[in-house]
Order: structure tokens, then sequence, then C-alpha cells
């Protein structure tokens, strides 16, 4: 499946948003121990398996990382990497973020074909 996705093939050094999106997807990943280059920034976290206690936690290591105070319930008011980077640009001063990890370029999921079932067909066999 291409998950890649052209609007994403961005310099990270200049686009903010980029940026936090980077290091959302870097720490979503290494929370889960899921690969980076699977995580769709346009779907919602709890589809990863993000639950009440890895948000919070995330939400402290996202405070460290920009050196703000957030709200705890950041990830459910902005469910997805997409909306979460967003609300963290408009509202946190990120001017000085330029030492983000190494991370693929977040993607947005290409649609599946009309006929597919979605997990697989597990759910829709006869």
């Amino acid at each position: 499946m291409q998950l890649q996705n052209d609007l994403y093939q961005l310099d990270e050094t200049s686009n903010p948003t980029r940026i936090v999106q980077s290091w959302l997807v870097n720490k979503l990943a290494e929370q889960l121990s899921l690969d980076p280059k699977t995580i769709n920034v346009q779907e919602p976290l709890t589809r990863y398996g993000l639950d009440s206690i890895d948000a919070v936690t995330m939400v402290g290591d996202l405070e460290d990382y920009l050196d703000a105070e957030l709200p705890s319930t950041l990830f459910w008011d902005y469910p997805t990497i997409e909306k979460s980077a967003q609300y963290l640009v408009e509202n946190c001063d990120i001017s000085g973020l330029d030492n983000i990890e190494s991370a693929p370029a977040p993607v947005k999921e290409t649609p599946a074909p009309a006929n597919s079932k979605g997990w697989g067909g597990l759910f829709g066999r006869r």
C-alpha cells in the first residue's frame, strides 16, 4: 500500500508544522513500538492503540520538548497528529525548534480500493 504523499516532502527545518508532526510521529512510534513509516497523520491516534496513560506520557514529553504547559487532554481534543501539530504551532512558541530526531515524512493514507473490506476482510467474512 502506498502511504507517501508529496505534500509532506518539505524541508523539516523550514516548516514548523512539519517539525512538530515529525516529532509526534517519532514519539508515537517509540511509545507504542510502531514503525514510524506506517503512521498516518490524519488518522485518530486511538487507531494506533494510544490510551489515556500513553497520551498523558506523550503530553509530558511534549511539554519538555516545547518547554510549555499543555492541556493533559491535548490528544483527545485534537485527536490526530495533523490537528495536534496545528494546535501547537498556533498556540506555542516553537520558533527555536530545529533539532528533531530523524524521522520519515508524516504520511497521508491513500484511499483503499472500493472493494476493500478493511482490516483485511477480517470482520466481513462469510
